[in-house]
């Protein structure tokens, strides 16, 4: 007989006789994990199932804090690209302001060249705005002169009135306005029936006294009773048809840089509400006047009389100027390419041959809602 202790023979299953298989292994080792009844199977498999229940709920709420991370870290990505566009859109409209500056100073203190019996096309200094492109984005200036404003320190009480009511301001709220700003501007303590003096701002709180003098800044009226951020600022607004439209509050229609003895009214740069605040200015004449300044400015009172002949009392004419005064409001609004946030700077400035850079910057706001620069 032959040894098969060294000489083993291998089996079908690619063992050596007399050791086991690996099947043989696993099927015993099935045997041995195999339930003894279905009561025992029954309790691993629920096991099982909790188990794989706690699983999804686990997945579950990874994906939720994904998600959550995914969208905290979209806004912040968001925020910090409007936060650059609007850094760039500041230096942009800077760089618009400056651009203005350049032209008001070079169309007034330069000699103008002109063509005998050739009518002047008007600039868009004229015009009232200067549109141009600056560091990859787009700026838009409004200019309007400092004449076409009421001023504070020396309107009327009635031309008051009617300023803040053509704002659209309810009459109620308009009284309470008018009344309680020129009692902030005389010098007695005694307030008009819709006004208010000491007596009134000392239950606010904090309390602080009324002014009682000339107004330094067009924004000190928000101290005035009854004048809110929104009548003074404006507003944006919807239509019927679901458009947003501007309202523009009264800080765009009063003034305190005009220095005009009579309180004349610049016709060529004037918004509607301060021309239907003139005296005697009929509704349709100042419309007429708005429509016809929009491509040809009037060059004299005069000119304005014969073009709406029969229209203005002399009454009204004696309130009318068209020279420009030196001094202007302008809103330079700006935004980056491809980005829709604007940034708008509102700056007061007074062209000076005296000064070392022929302006002075009298007014200087960068805290302007952006609804307040025109569209660009």
């Amino acid at each position: 007989m032959k040894n098969t202790i060294g000489n083993p023979q291998l089996t079908e299953h690619g063992t050596c006789r007399g050791e086991p298989s690996a099947f043989a292994l696993w099927a015993s080792a099935d045997k041995c994990v195999r339930p003894v009844n279905n009561t025992i199977g029954s309790m691993q498999c629920a096991e099982c199932g909790v188990v794989l229940v706690a699983l999804l709920w686990v997945f579950i709420a990874l994906s939720a804090i994904v998600l959550s991370f995914a969208r905290e870290s979209r806004v912040e990505v968001t925020a910090i690209r409007n936060a650059q566009s609007l850094e760039k859109a500041y230096y942009i409209a800077r760089a618009g302001l400056s651009e203005t500056i350049y032209r008001l100073l070079h169309q007034r203190f330069s000699s103008p060249v002109s063509t005998p019996g050739l009518q002047q096309e008007p600039t868009p200094l004229d015009l009232g705005r200067i549109e141009g492109e600056f560091g990859g984005g787009r700026f838009l200036v409004e200019i309007q002169d400092e004449s076409g404003k009421v001023n504070l320190n020396t309107v009327s009480e009635e031309q008051l009135r009617t300023l803040v009511l053509a704002t659209g301001i309810p009459p109620r709220d308009a009284d309470i306005i008018t009344d309680s700003i020129m009692d902030w501007i005389d010098q007695d303590n005694a307030h008009r029936i819709n006004g208010a003096e000491d007596e009134y701002y000392q239950t606010l709180n904090p309390p602080y006294t009324p002014k009682n003098g000339s107004i330094d800044a067009t924004e000190e009226i928000l101290l005035v009773r009854g004048v809110t951020p929104e009548y003074f600022y404006g507003k944006p607004e919807k239509t019927d048809d679901g458009s947003v439209i501007y309202k523009y509050g009264l800080s765009r229609y009063l003034t305190v840089y005009s220095n005009l003895n009579r309180n004349q009214i610049n016709v060529n740069f004037a918004p509607l509400p301060v021309l239907l605040s003139i005296p005697g200015m009929p509704p349709e004449a100042a419309e007429r006047i708005l429509e016809r300044r929009r491509t040809n400015p009037f060059q004299s009172p005069r000119e304005i009389s014969s073009e709406i002949p029969g229209a203005l009392g002399a009454e009204t004419l004696q309130y009318l100027m068209t020279q420009a005064t030196g001094t202007y409001t302008l809103h330079a609004a700006a935004y980056e390419r491809n980005s829709n946030v604007r940034r708008v700077i509102r700056a007061v400035v007074s062209l000076d041959g005296n000064q070392q850079n022929l302006h002075r910057i009298l007014y200087w706001n960068e805290s302007v809602p952006s609804y307040e620069g025109a569209t660009l």
